[in-house]
């Protein structure tokens, strides 16, 4: 895949990870034509981890007690700018940990 439309992708990725970690988008209406299906999975599950709460606010799920709490705005501001990578490098691994069980889970063709 050329690497620009590569980029675009993980924009995207991360964009919705980040609107569903901070609340600002739901899961459930999340639909990406251009991801194929264990990816756009991968970003609902992703996201929906990444929502984490402490009495009620948003904290980051990388930083943990480093951090302040956010308001969803923050929260999602805060994910684009530092957690990029860990954002892709978890949807990845989701990826293809839903592929591998979706193959596992087919028939085999004997």
């Amino acid at each position: 895949m050329p690497r620009r439309r590569e980029e675009i992708i993980e924009s995207l990725m991360l964009e919705h990870v980040a609107r569903i970690a901070s609340g600002l988008e739901e899961a459930e209406k999340l639909d990406i034509p251009t991801l194929s299906g264990h990816y756009l999975e991968a970003v609902k599950n992703v996201g929906l981890r990444l929502r984490t709460m402490k009495n009620g606010l948003l904290v980051c799920a990388f930083c943990t007690e480093r951090r302040g709490t956010f308001t969803p705005r923050g929260y999602y501001f805060h994910l684009l700018r530092s957690h990029r990578s860990d954002i892709l490098e978890l949807v990845r691994s989701e990826a293809s940990r839903i592929a591998a069980a979706s193959r596992a889970s087919e028939p085999s063709r004997s």
